[in-house]
């Protein structure tokens, strides 16, 4: 409902100009270390050492490191655990191995192309369309401020008073807002310069790891 403060983080809905999109392609890459934060469905996700780890900072084109993806959800094995086959979850909880979950792997979407759904800090209007912004929601080195848990969603969100036509270092490009009707949006209908705006963003060349050379 884009008229009330409710982040969601990035959530993947298409692809850039038309490509078939069936619900996208998840890579999944295995947790051997220690999550110091937890990692949500929708938050950041970087390679660092071949590990995954949830983005700290507000990344930016030419300074972001091994930005890989959006994080669709985990799977894993607690420590207790004798089902014999993996538990699926929309997070996981910050010190995950400490605390004897095994198997570990953060399900990203990872397709370079791929357009996201997240909500503004503020009013977005179709005037904004073709902008960079800065995306909001990362402190104190422990990746997102909290993950809601009861949804298991991030609570990364787009700073709207970020939206630049000049600035090329921002990471994301808003390519078109969420327009739902009262009537095809139900009761919670989002609209072009609602309070909180709900935006399609894409990551920006040289933000997104498989569209630079270096690496991580």
């Amino acid at each position: 409902m884009a008229t009330v403060a409710g982040p969601y983080g990035l959530k993947p809905i298409n692809l850039i100009g038309g490509q078939a999109f069936n619900g996208g392609v998840i890579r999944e890459f295995a947790l051997t270390t220690n999550n110091t934060a937890p990692i949500g469905n929708g938050d950041l996700v970087q390679i660092t050492a071949g590990v995954p780890t949830v983005v700290t900072s507000t990344p930016a084109v030419g300074t972001q490191k091994g930005l890989v993806g959006v994080c669709v959800g985990v799977r894993y094995q607690l420590a207790t655990q004798q089902l014999g086959y993996p538990l699926y979850a929309q997070y996981l909880p910050a010190n995950a191995i400490t605390a004897g979950y095994t198997n570990v792997f953060v399900r990203v979407m990872d397709d370079p192309d791929c357009l996201f759904q997240v909500q503004a800090t503020g009013s977005v209007t179709a005037a904004n369309i073709g902008s960079n912004a800065q995306l909001t929601g990362f402190t104190n080195g422990t990746g997102s401020t909290t993950v809601n848990t009861t949804t298991g969603n991030s609570v990364v969100s787009l700073l709207q008073s970020s939206i630049s036509n000049n600035n090329a270092t921002y990471a994301v490009r808003i390519v078109d807002l969420v327009n739902e009707s009262s009537t095809f949006g139900g009761n919670y209908p989002s609209n072009p310069g609602d309070a909180y705006t709900d935006c399609i963003v894409k990551i920006n060349f040289g933000a997104h790891s498989y569209y630079q050379a270096q690496s991580n």
